[in-house]
């Protein structure tokens, strides 16, 4: 590769074009392949241990509730999905004619 000569413009090389368009030649990153930083044995002196969450289920005049059972996943995805319309409306391409006086 020493060999090959990249011409440099600002200190990297010139943009990448196709069909005179710019292409991004930055690689992606996803959150998926992140790994999860651990902390280390004074981290965990220091702060303590993180503490999993567990589901709350709160007491109410005696009877245990919680959000599962209220809010079923199938029922909030139907609550947040658009409704189709059941018929299209007719266009009119007609416009509305006013009869006005003529501005003289």
């Amino acid at each position: 590769m020493a060999d090959v000569e990249i011409d440099m413009k600002g200190g990297h090389a010139p943009a990448q074009k196709v069909g005179g368009v710019r292409q991004v030649v930055k690689p992606r990153k996803s959150e998926s392949d992140k790994v999860p930083v651990k902390p280390t044995a004074e981290e965990i002196e220091e702060f303590g241990e993180d503490k999993k969450e567990k589901q709350s289920t709160a007491v109410v005049s005696g009877a245990k509730t919680g959000e599962n059972e209220a809010f079923p996943k199938a029922a909030v995805q139907s609550y947040h999905e658009k409704p189709q319309p059941t018929h299209e409306k007719n266009v009119n391409m007609k416009p509305n004619i006013i009869q006005q006086p003529r501005k003289c």
